[in-house]
């Protein structure tokens, strides 16, 4: 009995391994992988959403939201804000805050740096985006290439692999990486999206002084999401012969300078559109109907 029960085991796993190497099967995985690819490079690749409230301060309690969209071809950004009012009114009467160096230095710094932002403006002319959306048209093609060639040729299923780690790296790292350098400030209040981030900031000489930065990174469904709290005096608020002294030391509660203090909570979630969720079922794919022997076309099988 143990024989016959061993015997027929083997038999059933012997049809079901002959089964998944069916031509057919074979043929309806090839085509299939080949249309989610396809559908994959024409659909919605990525949405960016900002959601940020300004819980303390000046701005308090503006709303802001902000959607992005990128596929294939655009980059559509959409922004909107809630108690729009106390947020104009904030823009409103801070005042442009100078580096304490003077302004002097920086007019001169500008005036030198000119000659050579205008040579950048030809170099940079393709986007980071465009660039990001050439290598996943690139990365994807080579995947459909590899597909075809395993099915019809005969060359190792692993080579599946170069192309499926080319498209995930395309999508889940230079894409985002790419729409965040080219919108700096998609998710900082009070900013274009696409506007550059002024060398002040970046030197930590910036409007804002006694900052408080916090995270939480989690995963959502199709993506991730990151929620963000900050909070600092705004020096556009303060008067400017306590600038200095507000620069060293946060202003005493009760005091007109106090009053600069500003505190917003906000999430960015990261997700991508179906069609790319989509592409996570290719070595499902793979596995359930693994290659055998090229696709052998009648004219071969008759010489």
């Amino acid at each position: 009995m143990k024989k016959l029960d061993t015997n027929m085991s083997d038999g059933v796993r012997g049809r079901i391994g002959s089964l998944r190497r069916h031509p057919l099967l074979a043929w309806f995985r090839t085509v299939l992988v080949c249309l989610i690819a396809l559908n994959a490079a024409a659909a919605v690749w990525l949405i960016v959403e900002f959601d940020g409230q300004y819980t303390e301060g000046v701005p308090s309690p503006a709303r802001i939201h902000a959607l992005a969209g990128i596929d294939d071809q655009n980059t559509l950004i959409d922004i909107s804000i809630e108690n729009s009012s106390r947020f104009f009114v904030y823009q409103l009467i801070r005042d442009d805050v100078e580096p304490e160096n003077g302004s002097e230095d920086s007019d001169n710094e500008t005036t030198k740096d000119t000659p050579a932002d205008e040579e950048k403006t030809d170099e940079e002319s393709v986007s980071q985006l465009d660039r990001a959306r050439n290598w996943i048209k690139l990365s994807i093609g080579l995947l459909i290439l590899i597909e075809l060639l395993v099915a019809f040729v005969g060359i190792n299923p692993w080579f599946r692999t170069i192309g499926f780690l080319a498209v995930l790296v395309a999508f889940i790292i230079v894409l985002p990486l790419s729409f965040i350098g080219d919108n700096p400030n998609f998710a900082s209040p009070g900013e274009s999206p696409n506007s550059e981030v002024e060398e002040d900031d970046e030197e930590g000489g910036g409007d804002f002084v006694h900052e408080e930065v916090g995270f939480d990174l989690g995963l959502r469904l199709g993506g991730f999401e990151v929620s963000m709290s900050y909070s600092g005096y705004d020096l556009g608020l303060v008067d400017e012969e306590n600038r200095s002294e507000v620069r060293e030391n946060p202003p005493e509660e009760g005091t007109r300078d106090a009053a600069s203090f500003v505190k917003l909570d906000s999430s960015l979630s990261i997700r991508y559109g179906p069609a790319v969720v989509l592409l996570a079922i290719l070595p499902i794919l793979w596995i359930i109907s693994p290659s055998g022997a090229p696709f052998r076309f009648q004219n071969d099988e008759s010489e």
